[in-house]
């Protein structure tokens, strides 16, 4: 296989996308279907299968994505050679084999060698972050054009993917099945916010004027509200009470820098395609300051509970994470493989269920009563709806008509039957 054909952007979506329908998205439904309703688990441990999920949402689902599209997208930002084809290849591979030998092996007790293949898996999922920061910095390092700030925000994101691996192979020590959650939670945000958070707030950076027609980025605000950012996760990954604060703190900066919520320049409407992104964006970062607060209000005893802290994590995980793959996702890869989006239609229907599927999954969650039990179990049955969704507009995108028009005086075929004239 010529990983040039299709590019790998496209073997990592479609592979970020059977994950999430699988043991992403999947077997978070699964886990949430048997907490609210019922649902049998076959005997395996509720909270094990918790600690696998989150490892393979934000690794496999949202981390595959987000290294497709970097990958990318980064050498072209810089006027850069495109990336060594074999760290393309042992970043894909060793992250998908790590994440595989991993997670069977937390999930099943009895399994002969366990211990062994928790710190193989460990270890290739490391490699895999590792190779992809070498690809990713060295992109961001080289080229042609100008340095500018949103690259300083990527690279410090790109640089935290294999910091956030190299916690998760510190977990492989545990000779229980269950993580101790300090240890897991330290892996888990570094992933979230740290890495994924970052890159997103690098990445919209330099999208948005051509995405949206937003202003450009105030960089000098942009690298303060990151560094603030930064803080935070380092304190919520410790623990620290100011974590989330500066978190906070560090969004509202790096928010207005970005102009998210601000006028555009364009002269003209934008087109529908524009506005799908613009709000799939708006709603994301959203979801992030709803997300933030909840762990901020924690510090001060208003939320604390475990259902409580869920709620600010899955704000953040389905509601800005998530909401920006779908909304950036679906105008990068279709620019990036000459492509049109098949459906604008389904894109928007992708974009209502998914934030009605956070916001059914978020505020019942900080009431903490039985009585929404069923509400919440809804939610995951939306959020699932929504892959649903996002992932047949990609596929059909992928498998549909070049959007290139043929250059001049190329020859067109005219399918005409010049019987009926």
């Amino acid at each position: 296989m010529n990983i040039g054909r299709p590019p790998a952007v496209a073997l990592f979506a479609a592979t970020a996308l059977a994950i999430g329908l699988t043991v992403g998205f999947g077997l978070g439904l699964w886990l949430l279907l048997a907490r609210v309703w019922g649902v049998g688990l076959f005997g395996a441990s509720w909270l094990v299968l918790v600690q696998v999920h989150g490892i393979l949402q934000l690794f496999g689902f949202a981390g595959l994505f987000a290294m497709g599209i970097a990958l990318h997208a980064l050498p072209r930002f810089r006027g850069a050679e495109a990336p060594s084809r074999w760290l393309v290849w042992i970043t894909y591979l060793m992250t998908v084999a790590g994440l595989g030998i991993r997670s069977i092996a937390q999930a099943v007790p009895d399994l002969p060698g366990r211990g062994p293949l928790l710190l193989v898996g460990s270890a290739l999922l490391l490699l895999g972050m590792v190779a992809f920061a070498a690809a990713a910095l060295r992109a961001l390092t080289g080229g042609r054009n100008p340095h500018r700030a949103d690259e300083l925000v990527i690279g410090a994101g790109v640089a935290l993917f294999p910091v956030a691996a190299l916690f998760v192979a510190l977990e492989a020590g545990s000779p229980t099945l269950i993580v101790d959650q300090a240890t897991d939670d330290r892996a888990l945000w570094t992933m979230l916010l740290g890495a994924i958070g970052t890159l997103i707030f690098g990445a919209w950076a330099r999208l948005a004027p051509g995405f949206v027609a937003a202003v450009p980025a105030k960089p000098r605000l942009l690298v303060a509200g990151v560094v603030l950012w930064l803080l935070g996760v380092a304190g919520l990954a410790s623990r620290t009470p100011a974590g989330p604060w500066l978190l906070l703190a560090g969004l509202t900066i790096t928010t207005y820098a970005l102009n998210v919520f601000g006028p555009g320049i364009a002269r003209q409407p934008l087109q529908d395609h524009a506005r799908l992104t613009r709000i799939g964006v708006r709603s994301a970062f959203g979801w992030a300051f709803v997300g933030v607060g909840i762990l901020a209000a924690g510090t001060v005893g208003v939320a604390g509970s475990y259902l409580q802290v869920s709620a600010g994590r899955h704000a953040l995980a389905l509601g800005f994470v998530t909401l920006m793959i779908y909304s950036v996702a679906a105008r990068a890869l279709p620019a990036f493989l000459a492509r049109r989006l098949w459906s604008p239609r389904l894109q928007a229907a992708t974009l209502i269920v998914a934030n009605l599927s956070v916001a059914l999954r978020v505020f019942p969650q900080l009431v903490e009563g039985a009585e929404f039990d069923a509400v919440v179990g809804l939610s995951g049955i939306l959020a699932y709806t929504g892959l649903v969704l996002f992932t047949v507009n990609v596929v059909r995108t992928l498998r549909g008509p070049g959007a290139v028009a043929p250059a001049r005086g190329a020859p067109v075929h005219l399918d005409l039957d010049l019987r009926k004239r």
